[in-house]
């Protein structure tokens, strides 16, 4: 008898751990997505915000503390700062685009620009769309709410990604970039950037969503793709540039696509109902065997 209640109430001390470790997985998901190898590289400057990064006559253009840094064979010299990038991105024929009121535009073969059918309105001062050439069709824009919105190839737009808030107190991270190779076909994964939370990836149109920060600081203030078919993405970050080139996946999580926000909370009340479920019967097991219930029980 008495090995019985020990193995009972170590199977019940087990589900009670099993829940408390699941609902501290979803409050620490940066320690879980941790790889072991570094997936970004730091290309230079070291310890300093590289506050944008960007292509210009072919060359990755740094802007670090205020002024601009072309990549040469010796390093980085200083360049003229090239001008902003307009809210727009050509994949062969068709340009996709963000106009001043937030609406998505397309035009093909030149032709006039027109509001995509059934797009989203994403709010005066959006400006981040990529589009990946491996995938025609699909289109990634983000909302002044920092929602993310996806085209699939049929033409129809759903919400992709919600993110959540980092902490309680630091709030939800700001998605800075998204970046994608729209001039050549090696791949159709579309990176994006956060203030807060490092990269996220999508290699199936926003239908899920990686976390690939291995080796990146957490702040990514600005990512740009190779335009010339090389496979490097570029990272500006709050401690330096860093780059990352083609490779396998990492083995960390995946999110669904949607909002994170409803999955997460959902997992947390099967958690605590599975703790709950398990307390109350260590309480009916201790009462029927005449052991007096813990305080409070």
């Amino acid at each position: 008898m008495t090995s019985r209640r020990g193995f009972g109430r170590r199977r019940l001390r087990g589900l009670l751990l099993a829940g408390a470790l699941s609902l501290l997985g979803l409050l620490a998901p940066a320690a879980s997505a941790r790889a072991a190898s570094p997936w970004w590289q730091l290309a230079a400057f070291p310890g300093r915000a590289v506050t944008r990064v960007t292509y210009a006559g072919g060359r990755v253009v740094a802007e670090v503390g205020g002024t601009a840094m072309a990549r040469t064979r010796g390093g980085f010299t200083p360049a003229a700062t090239p001008p902003a990038p307009p809210p727009r991105v050509t994949v062969g024929s068709t340009t996709w685009s963000i106009d001043a009121q937030g609406r998505i535009l397309v035009s093909v073969g030149g032709g006039p620009a027109r509001v995509d059918a059934g797009s989203p309105g994403l709010g005066a001062g959006a400006h981040l769309i990529a589009a990946p050439r491996a995938a025609p069709g699909v289109v990634l824009a983000v909302s002044t709410a920092g929602v993310v919105w996806s085209r699939a190839t049929s033409g129809t737009w759903s919400v992709s990604l919600v993110l959540l808030p980092r902490t309680l107190i630091t709030g939800t991270p700001a998605i800075t970039s998204l970046a994608a190779f729209s001039q050549s076909t090696q791949s159709a994964v579309v990176y994006l950037g956060t203030a807060g939370y490092g990269t996220l990836l999508t290699d199936d149109g926003g239908s899920d969503w990686t976390r690939a920060s291995p080796g990146l600081p957490t702040d990514v203030l600005s990512l740009a793709a190779d335009p010339r078919g090389e496979g490097s993405i570029w990272a500006g970050t709050s401690g330096g540039l860093y780059v990352h080139r083609l490779q396998a996946l990492p083995t960390i999580p995946a999110y669904a696509g949607g909002s994170l926000t409803g999955k997460w909370l959902l997992t947390a009340l099967v958690c605590a109902l599975v703790a709950a479920a398990a307390g109350a019967a260590l309480t009916v097991w201790s009462r029927r065997r005449g052991v007096p219930p813990a305080p409070g029980a």
